[in-house]
């Protein structure tokens, strides 16, 4: 359960990163299209939009990711106590 945990926590990171990228990709898409009409998104470049939405995306993957990896690690010294205990 503590190493599907772990594995599950990076996987998160790695989608949650993903996910910004195709998020920011899409905002810049739609920035492109929308910015022959509105001309104060043409302030924005394209690589501050992915950079933003990657970092923010990445960063709360980080988090839950810490997370979950803290709790797997938590819980396999968790089940070697129990295990110890049981032997006494």
């Amino acid at each position: 359960m503590g190493v599907i945990s772990i594995l599950l926590g990076i996987i998160t990171f790695i989608g949650m990163t993903g996910g910004g990228a195709v998020l920011g990709n899409m905002v810049v898409n739609w920035k492109n299209n929308a910015g022959e009409h509105l001309l104060f998104l043409n302030n924005f470049s394209n690589n501050n939009i992915m950079i933003g939405f990657i970092a923010v995306f990445g960063v709360i993957g980080l988090l839950i990711m810490v997370s979950l990896v803290m709790q797997g690690i938590t819980y396999n010294k968790v089940v070697k106590i129990q295990k110890r205990v049981r032997r006494l």
